[in-house]
């Protein structure tokens, strides 16, 4: 399936490179995606570096990081699809590297994979706490074993 994607990528990449090339010339196309390369990494160091002080502010607040996990996801693939010469990818990368547009791409992420990983019933936890030793204060250790099934 990934293979199909890279064949088609490429074709469209080239086809709007000699396009815009015909249209503008070759050493303006060329500067062109240079330029936006440029553009595209100092985003890249700037959303990284947000997304960094985030990250540490939930740790210092006790939460997770997932968000800001999966951000950087977004930010590193972003920067992969920049170093990529071509408008296309360039796009592409540009759109992961704005906080709107990288929050629609997590949520639309989170919306078709929560449900299967979610919905997995392949961990076990067992409470061998006998009936006079439970007891309802939240302070308490539950005792127990806990495995996942591979």
């Amino acid at each position: 399936m990934l293979f199909p994607i890279f064949v088609v990528v490429t074709l469209a990449e080239i086809y709007v490179l000699v396009s815009v090339g015909q249209a503008i010339g070759g050493l303006s196309t060329v500067l062109l995606v240079v330029v936006t390369a440029f553009i595209g990494s100092s985003l890249l160091r700037q959303q990284g570096w947000s997304t960094m002080a985030k990250a540490q502010q939930s740790m210092s607040e006790g939460r997770t990081p997932a968000i800001e996990m999966m951000e950087g996801v977004v930010i590193l693939v972003s920067g992969i699809l920049l170093l990529t010469p071509g408008f296309l990818t360039d796009a592409l990368g540009l759109l992961g590297l704005m906080p709107w547009s990288r929050s629609y791409f997590i949520n639309h992420f989170l919306e078709k994979n929560a449900e299967r990983v979610f919905k997995q019933r392949n961990s076990v936890f067992i409470n061998r706490a006998s009936s006079s030793e439970k007891k309802s204060n939240k302070d308490d250790t539950i005792e127990g074993e806990f495995w996942e099934d591979k």
